[in-house]
């Protein structure tokens, strides 16, 4: 991703300009270049994460399977119906839809939005501790930004209409050492622990009943989609409508933290740092709100929600 390769890019310059500064102009401090100062920062910025809880093989390419429903076709082409346990997807992955669009010719209008993209604001605070440590907690809010949106249609209705969301808040406590460079500039690594609470959503429709008639009527229909929550031979399940399923997951997990920041004014720094959260997948029980929903995945579905993933992050910190 060109987002962390420029973010570690620029923690290798800011480390670089700073320690051939040090070099040109001499050591400072009582000839110590690498000692701290004895201050504390407060920290304001902004982050990227990339396909937040995990989602994104389920969004882009593996789907979501459901319980099987009871179906009723003529199998053996005898003009004779049998009644028979069909394999049921609630979802359907962003490259099966295209291959769908694909083979009907475009009857099957696709727009998929892939994986989620997260972004998120950071307040900290931070104090030196000692002559090359330090000491930091902070609060990170994350939400979606892009992405982990697909629609289906034909004719103008959008009989597929599945949308992804996922909000986390995040508070990181560190102790880690400090590279100085003079008092201007530093690199840093951290080791530390993180306290969570977040969630994930899954809500739109899924009216398979629509796209089977439609692509039925237009000969198109065989047998490219029979698994997408439909009416089923008894009369039970049907198409999914106006689902809103939300996961929520709360824990503590293991953070380390690797940045650099130099000063631009008198009591002013611009950093760049990469946060990885290592958490454990708590899983959550959620509750379905359509009765589609209710036959074709579970009334109280259980999935994992985690914050783990790296935090691309840049921002302001100002010297108290």
């Amino acid at each position: 991703m060109k987002i962390q390769k420029t973010i570690l890019a620029a923690i290798a310059a800011l480390s670089l300009v700073s320690l051939s500064s040090v070099l040109a102009n001499g050591n400072e401090d009582n000839g110590n270049p690498f000692k701290n100062t004895g201050k504390s920062r407060l920290i304001f910025g902004g982050n990227f994460l990339f396909d937040p809880n995990g989602l994104g093989g389920t969004i882009a390419k593996d789907g979501l399977s459901g319980n099987p429903r009871v179906a009723s076709r003529d199998l053996n082409g005898d003009g004779v119906n049998e009644v028979y346990l069909q394999d049921q997807s609630l979802i359907y992955p962003d490259n099966k839809w295209k291959t769908i669009s694909n083979v009907t010719g475009g009857a099957v209008h696709t727009r998929t939005g892939g994986p989620m993209t997260g972004g998120g604001l950071n307040l900290g605070w931070e104090k030196d501790v000692g002559d090359n440590f330090f000491f930091r907690v902070s609060l990170n809010l994350n939400t979606k930004i892009s992405g982990g949106h697909t629609t289906a249609s034909i004719g103008g209705y959008n009989f597929y209409d599945v949308y992804w969301n996922f909000r986390s808040a995040i508070i990181p406590a560190y102790f880690g050492i400090k590279l100085n460079f003079g008092k201007n500039s530093s690199f840093y690594v951290a080791p530390g622990l993180h306290y969570y609470n977040a969630m994930w959503q899954l809500k739109g429709n899924v009216d398979g009943q629509f796209l089977s008639d439609a692509l039925g009527r237009t000969g198109l229909d065989t047998g490219i989609v029979y698994e997408l929550p439909r009416r089923s031979a008894t009369g039970s399940g049907g198409a999914v409508i106006q689902e809103d399923t939300v996961f929520r997951g709360h824990g503590i997990g293991f953070s380390y933290l690797i940045g650099a920041h130099t000063r631009i004014s008198d009591k002013g720094f611009l950093f760049c740092e990469v946060e990885t959260h290592v958490s454990a997948s708590l899983t959550a029980t959620g509750s379905v709100k359509s009765q589609g929903g209710a036959s074709a995945l579970a009334p109280f579905p259980a999935y994992p929600v985690t914050v783990a993933g790296n935090y691309y992050r840049f921002g302001y910190k100002h010297e108290l």
